[in-house]
């Protein structure tokens, strides 16, 4: 045997001898990691399928809820609240924003609204002060619920629109009708405004005429010649 394949076969057997306390050591802990990888991949795949089938149960029982509301306020609210506390998402978040919106004063609508909203998704949020805003109109508390809105006015903001629109009812309201032609005017101009909100604002913009009307000298009266 050569010197070369002599060393060759002693570099071998180490190599064998340090595969064999590595796997000593760690072979088992490997095995192991495998097995739970295996076993926690299996189980996501299974409790998707559970989540699926819940959020479809969830579903069912959400639309059913909504069917009850005209005929049966009171009993569409409970169910809904219930499902407000325990179904899975999305729908959890909309029973809260229904169950809210049954409430039997306009001032109790509002205030379950704004308490919606804090635990609410943040476009789901903004739609929540939205809509206690709308339910405010013909209340006292219209000037202090928009007030609130300032920040979802933003570019970003989804229901800018209607954020908009409820000021300019508000400073209309208050007898500010500047500020109201100029937020019709800005819902106008804004391309991405709701065909709703855009027709509304165009309407009442014809409606209320100039927001600051020239003062006009009064003609002075035509002297009538007599006729001879």
């Amino acid at each position: 045997m050569s010197d070369q394949a002599a060393l060759q076969e002693i570099d071998d057997a180490v190599r064998q001898d340090e595969i064999k306390a590595w796997w000593k050591r760690w072979g088992v802990p490997v095995l192991v990691a495998c097995v739970v990888v295996i076993a926690i991949t299996v189980g996501v795949m299974q409790y998707r399928k559970y989540e699926e089938g819940q959020r479809a149960l969830a579903g069912s029982a959400f639309s059913a809820a909504l069917a009850k509301i005209g005929p049966d306020n009171a009993a569409a609210r409970v169910e809904l609240e219930k499902q407000a506390q325990s179904a899975p998402e999305p729908y959890r978040a909309l029973a809260a924003l229904a169950a809210a919106q049954l409430q039997d004063k306009p001032e109790a609508v509002i205030a379950a609204l704004q308490a919606a909203a804090v635990k609410l998704p943040p476009e789901l949020s903004d739609l929540a002060l939205v809509i206690a805003a709308y339910h405010s109109v013909d209340t006292p508390e219209v000037q202090a619920v928009v007030g609130k809105l300032d920040t979802l006015t933003g570019a970003e903001r989804p229901f800018r629109a209607s954020v908009k629109e409820l000021q300019a009812l508000a400073a209309w309201k208050k007898g500010d009708l500047k500020r109201a032609r100029d937020l019709w005017t800005e819902i106008s101009r804004d391309t991405s405004s709701p065909q709703g909100e855009l027709q509304r604002a165009q309407a009442l913009l014809a409606l209320t005429g100039p927001a600051e009307s020239p003062a006009t000298e009064p003609k002075a009266p035509v002297e009538k010649k007599e006729g001879k």
